[in-house]
């Protein structure tokens, strides 16, 4: 490349550089990761997943407003996503408690989405 197409900004690097960002769309809204597959999605695609301040500390709830208090864990609204989260503990990573969690209401819940 000479030294004009390098100060025009016309040559093959900077088509690439173009090229790439215009091939990837942008999403619109926030943006998580699942605890289960760690893929990014949006946040309306996942579900959020807390552990109650009251009741039973162990149990993990879904917070299918997002408005519960507490931290979060996002995950994909399909079994295998959960049974990643279970088998890796990231859930309970993920939401910070201090031993194991009951993932049963998630389960419960994702069953009774698929009827």
């Amino acid at each position: 490349m000479n030294r004009r197409a390098r100060l025009q900004g016309t040559g093959s690097r900077t088509l690439d550089s173009v090229r790439s960002r215009t091939t990837t769309p942008s999403p619109t809204g926030p943006v998580r990761t699942c605890v289960g597959c760690r893929a990014r999605d949006l946040r309306s695609e996942l579900l959020r997943l807390v552990l109650p301040t009251s009741g039973d500390r162990s149990a993990v709830v879904v917070d299918v407003r997002g408005t519960l208090p507490g931290r979060g864990a996002w995950i994909h609204p399909v079994p295998a996503c959960l049974d990643l989260a279970e088998r890796r503990r990231a859930v309970g990573r993920a939401l910070r408690a201090d031993g194991p969690v009951s993932l049963t209401r998630v389960r419960d819940h994702l069953e009774g989405q698929d009827r």
